[in-house]
């Protein structure tokens, strides 16, 4: 499987680096997660990890 293109918008940046969060460990959950579910509002897909 192709790996997926993330987009980080300048916001998801700026939310991470305020919560403290580091990108790089966020995209690997992102990318690697074996957890998925779906949000039954939105339709998106959620990584558990």
């Amino acid at each position: 499987m192709d790996e997926a293109t993330i987009v980080w918008t300048e916001y998801m940046k700026y939310r991470l680096s305020l919560r403290g969060y580091d990108l790089a460990t966020v995209e690997q959950i992102l990318r690697y997660s074996s957890e998925r579910y779906v949000d039954t509002v939105t339709g998106r897909v959620v990584a558990i990890g």
